[in-house]
């Protein structure tokens, strides 16, 4: 099936001047020579690799072993916060190929993202090709075009739905049961009726997607009515509830490092050109959070050192602290954008965000 969008090749150009190539390259070589004298750490995420599936798989077979609802309803929530650990520990990490040296064995990893009900084909393109080149780019970073009725971009149209859009965000826990269910269909049709913007998608994974889709449906809702004595309601409710569950605590790690009034939304020039050079692009539209903590550590994988992620996806997370204290040296050096905020004020500045774009009559269709 091939793609008949031509645009796609198109990608937007970031500005090439010279001073700012040689401080990307500089602090490349700062960063690097840094690592070299750290002590490797990879044990600490293979066996991760292995543990964490284990315990989710863990949590699904109590559920269905138990004959208390309470109990029920707990296992599947604990399976919600499971998929968001795992896809910050591990999914991550072998998207950016950081946790086999092997890159066939992180492809194959991949394939956990798929069971617990994503797709992981597209989601990388997503995450890698789109997310990492062009975040906060409209019509360009997949991770700001949730949904047409939410204007995060503040250069945007909106919709008719937009102007109530700081209420709608109640329903911002729903957005993975909207992800696994709706979001990854409607990119795969995008691309059928040349809409799309992620290449050639092979056949073999239009079947993927619907062979993990049915496989995740059957064992969270189907497997659980036939083999519990909860019924059918009861189970749904535990199945939205984990995806509630997952929703949130995936919202309170991911939506922090970018979608806020500290950072910058660029556009797209006529020329099909960006303003900025990739170094200070990723530095504008980027904040770190201030927390550090053994739950950022362990549990959020260092999501909180965001700018060290953007600017070395190919380092794992595990070294993330280190190469932030060289970025930050390396900002106030050279005079350049740094930001690291608490993540509560990410929050209310993010809701700014949001409230101001709904505020803004002047761009929205009324498309009623």
């Amino acid at each position: 099936m091939q793609n008949s969008n031509k645009s796609i090749a198109r990608y937007p150009v970031y500005d090439s001047n010279i001073k700012d190539k040689n401080l990307a390259a500089d602090l490349k070589s700062k960063v690097f020579a840094r690592m070299k004298v750290l002590k490797k750490r990879e044990n600490e995420l293979i066996f991760k690799a292995f543990f964490f599936p284990m315990l989710y798989l863990g949590f699904y077979l109590s559920a269905l072993s138990t004959d208390n609802y309470l109990t029920f309803l707990l296992c599947y929530s604990l399976m919600g916060l499971m998929v968001v650990i795992i896809f910050l520990n591990l999914i991550h990490e072998v998207c950016h190929e950081n946790l086999f040296s092997k890159k066939h064995y992180n492809h194959l990893y991949m394939l956990i993202f798929d069971v617990l009900g994503a797709n992981s084909f597209i989601w990388q393109k997503r995450h890698v090709i789109f997310h990492h080149n062009y975040p906060n780019v409209a019509g360009w970073d997949s991770d700001i075009e949730k949904s047409k009725f939410l204007k995060v971009h503040p250069n945007e149209k909106g919709k008719w739905l937009t102007k109530y859009q700081h209420y709608i965000i109640v329903l911002y826990p729903f957005f993975l049961l909207n992800w696994f269910l709706v979001r990854d269909f409607r990119d795969f049709i995008k691309h059928i009726l040349g809409k799309g913007k992620f290449g050639p998608i092979p056949p073999i994974e239009y079947v993927k997607l619907f062979i993990f889709k049915l496989l995740f449906v059957a064992y969270i809702f189907f497997l659980p009515i036939y083999l519990t004595q909860f019924s059918v309601l009861e189970v749904i409710i535990a199945g939205i509830l984990m995806f509630i569950v997952a929703g949130v605590f995936g919202l309170f790690v991911l939506l922090p490092p970018h979608v806020n009034i500290n950072n910058q939304f660029p556009l797209v020039e006529e020329n099909h050109t960006l303003s900025n050079s990739w170094l200070r692009h990723q530095l504008f539209t980027t904040n770190d959070l201030v927390e550090e903590n053994w739950f950022t550590r362990y549990i959020m994988a260092n999501f909180n050192f965001h700018v060290a992620h953007h600017l070395f996806p190919k380092i794992s997370y595990l070294y993330a602290k280190e190469v932030t204290e060289e970025i930050k040296n390396f900002c106030i050096e050279n005079g350049l954008a740094y930001k690291s905020i608490s993540i509560w004020k990410a929050f209310r500045d993010h809701y700014a965000l949001i409230k101001s774009n709904s505020a803004d009559e002047s761009i929205w269709e009324q498309n009623m």
